[in-house]
């Protein structure tokens, strides 16, 4: 049985998964396999993946390809096919469009080895221009490491990490129920894995390449404003709230549907109850969450409620 089980949803990526798979595979250790599901692809998908893990004329025996049950789900469906496809002790992720760096996953398997539950990396940005024209950029994420005893906090305020660069214990993702079908099926585990005493870690180093570009669900308004008002995530975000904080806040962006004077008192209350919790990890590390509560709180103040106003009474 191997020890590492990395798992890669693909579906008509047959422009990008054998560079995903080669690199992967190359990142990885002996004692490991990468775990392809090929969701109802109708282009070259399964040719490319297994031209990815070819050397010499031979197939990568860490390689498993599996043709995964088609149905209405999406993405969660076909990882929680793949976790259950596999038995190993931890699980890693990755994308059928980005690019594995070397050395991720040795990094992340020292901090579990620790007693980590969960370690993410940060990533380097190539961020494909819209219509496939010239001029992709290269934009590195700055690479600052994110401890477990802050991370719930910063999950309060953003998204800080990048799901094909996590790596798990299989026994959290059991203890949490794996994924749900929610919009943003990842930060939806990332909550409920902080909430159940999970100790998160982002390294600071980079671990992939990814690729941004206007084909992505996470670039669609309709996905956002989906995941914004799901009640599940709300749920879960609230529960981590209560075990920082003491109080079940709701989501910052869900604060834009209210009218001025409550989105205002939302807010405050908001700030009252993460202030004390980030200031207690000391001037250093506070900086940058309040930092980021500030850009926040200035974010919400120029969101348009459902009404066309913003806190200042603005209307476009």
């Amino acid at each position: 049985m191997p020890r590492l089980s990395v798992l890669l949803p693909a579906r008509n990526a047959e422009s990008t998964v054998a560079k995903a798979v080669r690199s992967t595979l190359s990142a990885m250790p002996a004692d490991a396999e990468l775990v392809v599901g090929d969701d109802g692809s109708s282009d070259r998908t399964a040719e490319q993946v297994l031209a990815g893990a070819t050397r010499r004329g031979v197939v990568d025996p860490r390689l498993r390809l599996v043709e995964v049950v088609p149905g209405a789900g999406g993405i969660t469906r076909v990882l929680t096919q793949l976790l259950e496809a596999s038995d190993s002790e931890l699980v890693g992720r990755m994308d059928a469009d980005d690019i594995s760096l070397p050395g991720r996953f040795s990094a992340a398997l020292r901090c579990l080895a620790r007693g980590d539950d969960m370690v993410f990396l940060q990533q380097i940005e190539l961020r494909e221009p819209a219509g496939g024209g010239a001029g992709r950029r290269i934009v590195p994420r700055v690479p600052y490491p994110i401890g477990p005893d802050e991370f719930g906090l910063h999950l309060l305020l953003t998204n800080p990490v990048c799901h094909p660069t996590m790596v798990a214990t299989r026994d959290l993702l059991d203890r949490v129920g794996g994924y749900r079908e929610v919009p943003a099926e990842d930060y939806d585990l990332w909550l409920r894995s902080a909430a159940a005493g999970g100790r998160l870690r982002r390294l600071g180093r980079w671990g992939i390449v990814y690729r941004v570009h206007s084909a992505q669900i996470t670039a669609s308004g309709q996905w956002r404003n989906a995941s914004w008002a799901d009640e599940r995530q709300a749920q879960a975000f609230a529960d981590l709230s209560e075990r920082l904080t003491g109080v079940r806040l709701s989501r910052i962006v869900s604060m834009s549907n209210l009218t001025g004077a409550e989105r205002e008192a939302e807010m405050a209350r908001f700030a009252a109850a993460v202030r004390p919790p980030i200031e207690a990890l000391g001037s250093r590390r506070a900086a940058g969450l309040i930092r980021r509560l500030e850009a926040r709180q200035s974010w919400l103040r120029n969101q348009k409620n459902p009404s066309g106003q913003n806190l200042q009474g603005e209307t476009e």
